[in-house]
């Protein structure tokens, strides 16, 4: 049997842990305190009663269980030692073929990334009124957001004052063709190629993303990564794609002979996601390096050279380098692999294609287990709400309670924002370890009133209209991203319950849902990166979406006004003052795990200078057990404005 979505609102044992005796909080009380009264399941909440219904709500983080590869122990020898080489690989600058971009500088900030000049990337088709490009190097202001701004923001129907198809997302790198490595260096030897979109008087700059950047931040509890579910579960040592490439191999030596064997990790999604950006020519390399040709350069390289360690760093400060940048002299690229990894993927003596040693023509296997190592310490699981779900009643404030029961019932949110993760599309929801109940596909009743299958996690929920992004609806090189799609067309997903051809299917214009965890801090929101504050995103779902007509066939039935909150500033703010209780102040201090090296992060262009565009370079200081500043929201950074 495939499971409707609005099974999920019957509130599984599992999402209930600390909330099976609990039916409603007393405010007044010491802690917890039976139902009173028989309070109506859709009551408005009121401060001045002292009494919330928030049946249902989730337990603390720290109780799902973390999604560890069950044969890891087949390639890691020394999981600690995949941790640290993970953090230096994921921090250093000099993966990026300019030798100036690491993955952290898309994810330096709570997991992501806030910069906010040069984060513009033309987006269509779209209307007349969409068709928007302010070109590179703009600037944002907080009056251009939302990108589709209404006169009356609690009433989808008024007039549209501004929307822009454009997508808020990263800085990656210049235009440019890899022409080779140069030993010691940093820098890829390159060809720059005219780039007529990202470019200040005819000069290259800094291509953005086509999406926002999701936080890398309990990423590790998705089953699949990217907004469009394209990092499979299953890593297949080479490439995001799992399954879908009968073609992967990685090289294993036997002590005689390396031959080329083709692996399946499960629960391997974070590495799926790690292999993507490092030679993906607009986030991070010129276009032509491969995952050998980069090994050869870090294998060369002494590891975060051009940046600071912290002494106390929680996994790299036993290794910092006090009297300079970098880590002591004994400790390379090399020495962490073969400290990390079991002998039959690098051992090999000689050349094992005529070109690259089996390090190098592994690296990719390296890479990716080696960050999804280090992903999975960053854990936020003491945020106030997890104080309050361990029965610390006064962990988090009235007006963050009232937010809850509002987020539970009267919003609906808990329908896709769902478990301790408060995300769609995790393990623990999708296929519980230990449990039959598999819901990678669900049917439910679309917002046009017919039945459709769609991916478990991943939702339209009218952001945007369905043709400017289409999603886990989408193909990539070796087929579809959706479950459902491959599950029709008779590919085996590990699902049991099967699509009939005739079948309605709901996944164009669906994106993942994100985790709601320390979202206060992850600004700018949705896959477009469309909405600057948490309140927009409040009103954006109590007005009922936007492009609902426009996405009717996909459209998520919860995408609708919710009456009880829509205009009522009061209300809608005790939603936001729930999700900020989400926040873990380690995040918000980025003390361990979330402490990190030195990193120079460009934040657009200073102007032009023989005939190079100049980055505008902002240092992002070292931190250690003490942490470091508080992190600012999104709106904090930007400058005051209107759209141009």
């Amino acid at each position: 049997m495939v499971l409707n979505k609005f099974d999920s609102l019957r509130w599984p044992a599992e999402w209930t842990r600390f909330h099976a005796l609990l039916a409603v909080i007393m405010i007044s009380g010491v802690a917890f305190a039976d139902p009173i009264g028989g309070i109506p399941a859709n009551r408005l909440p009121n401060l001045t009663d002292n009494v919330f219904d928030l049946t249902g709500a989730p337990g603390p983080l720290s109780s799902v269980p973390v999604p560890t590869p069950p044969d890891l122990a087949t390639y890691v020898r020394d999981v600690n030692a995949a941790r640290a080489l993970g953090k230096m690989l994921f921090w250093d600058m000099q993966v990026g073929g300019d030798g100036k971009t690491a993955c952290a500088t898309c994810h330096w900030h709570a997991g992501t990334d806030v910069r906010p000049k040069n984060t513009l990337a033309p987006k269509g088709p779209g209307t007349p009124i969409s068709n928007i490009w302010h070109g590179a190097n703009y600037q944002m202001k907080r009056g251009d957001y939302p990108f589709h701004k209404l006169a009356d923001p609690s009433d989808r129907f008024s007039t549209v004052l501004y929307d822009t198809s454009e997508i808020n997302g990263s800085q990656g790198v210049i235009k440019a063709n890899f022409l080779g490595i140069k030993p010691m260096s940093a820098v890829d030897l390159f060809s720059v190629v005219a780039d007529s979109v990202f470019n200040i008087q005819g000069v290259n700059t800094r291509q953005v993303t086509g999406r926002n950047s999701p936080s890398a931040i309990n990423a590790v509890y998705n089953d699949r990564q990217f907004w469009d579910g394209r990092a499979n579960r299953y890593f297949n040592g080479v490439n995001p794609f799992g399954d879908t490439d009968k073609s992967a191999r990685v090289w294993r030596y036997d002590g005689s002979v390396a031959s080329q064997v083709a692996i399946l990790i499960d629960n391997g999604s974070l590495a799926s996601q790690a292999v993507g950006p490092p030679n993906n020519s607009v986030e991070m390399s010129w276009n032509g390096r491969t995952f050998p040709l980069l090994a050869r350069k870090m294998l060369s390289l002494p590891p975060l050279a051009l940046q600071k360690v912290d002494s106390t760093d929680s996994l790299l400060g036993k290794m910092a380098n006090s009297k300079a940048k970098g880590l002591i002299p004994t400790v390379t690229y090399q020495s962490l692999i073969q400290q990390a990894f079991q002998p039959v993927w690098w051992s090999a003596p000689t050349s094992v294609d005529g070109e690259f040693t089996q390090m190098e023509a592994n690296f990719s296997l390296f890479w990716g287990l080696a960050i999804q190592a280090y992903e999975s310490t960053l854990i936020s699981d003491d945020s106030p709400y997890d104080r309050f779900a361990k029965g610390n009643s006064s962990a988090i404030s009235n007006s963050a309670k009232q937010g809850l029961e509002i987020f539970l019932n009267q919003g609906r949110c808990i329908a896709c924002h769902s478990g301790p993760e408060f995300a769609g599309g995790t393990v623990s929801q999708l296929r519980p370890i230990g449990g039959t109940n598999v819901k990678l596909i669900e049917r439910m009743v679309m917002g046009n009133g017919k039945q459709a299958v769609y991916d478990g996690g991943f939702y339209n929920i009218s952001v945007r209209p369905t043709q400017e992004d289409l999603g886990v609806g989408a193909n990539g090189p070796f087929g579809p991203f959706s479950y459902t799609i491959r599950r029709q067309n008779g590919q085996d997903i590990g699902d049991p319950n099967k699509v009939q051809k005739s079948e309605a299917v709901a996944v164009r214009g669906a994106f993942k849902t994100p985790s709601l965890r320390n979202a206060d801090l992850t600004g700018p929101y949705f896959h477009n990166g469309g909405q600057a504050t948490l309140m927009q995103v409040v009103e954006f779902y109590s007005r009922g979406g936007d492009f609902n007509e426009t996405n009717i066939d996909t459209l998520d039935p919860d995408i609708a006004v919710i009456v009880d909150i829509v205009g009522n500033p009061t209300l809608m703010g005790s939603v936001v003052d729930f999700m900020k209780s989400l926040t873990d102040p380690r995040v918000e201090y980025q003390k361990p795990p979330f402490d990190h090296p030195e990193l120079i992060i460009p934040n657009g262009h200073s102007g032009v200078s023989k005939g190079v565009a100049i980055d505008n370079d902002i240092v992002i200081p070292a931190t250690g057990s003490a942490g470091g500043a508080r992190l600012k929201r999104f709106d904090e950074i930007l400058v005051d404005g209107v759209p141009n």
